[in-house]
């Protein structure tokens, strides 16, 4: 790995979770002592305004049809890392073993 390379990673992901933080919630300032972490009302969490592609939906119902296709596919794919992870504990060859055994 390059020196820098963690610094800069570290800048850039810091800048994005900055961004989604001040497009997401209500400045700590303005916000009640009752409601800390207040969400803004016109966000929706994980639309952040990025789709150069163009493919978010407009109607809204089909935006959470596909939020809910987004939501789940992530959850598969955390399943499917999990069982990498319990093949890997039960022999100790890692995936790229066990595919080079094939």
């Amino acid at each position: 790995v390059p020196e820098g390379f963690w610094a800069i990673l570290l800048i850039t992901i810091g800048a994005a979770e900055q961004f989604r933080a001040e497009k997401g919630w209500v400045d700590p300032s303005e916000v009640p002592v009752d409601q800390p972490g207040l969400l803004r009302s016109d966000y929706i969490p994980g639309d952040i305004g990025f789709d150069p592609l163009g493919l978010k939906p407009e109607d809204p119902e089909e935006f959470m049809i596909m939020q809910t296709k987004e939501l789940q596919n992530g959850r598969l794919a955390m399943l499917a890392a999990a069982g990498f992870l319990a093949q890997e504990l039960a022999d100790g060859k890692g995936i790229v073993e066990h595919l080079q055994s094939m």
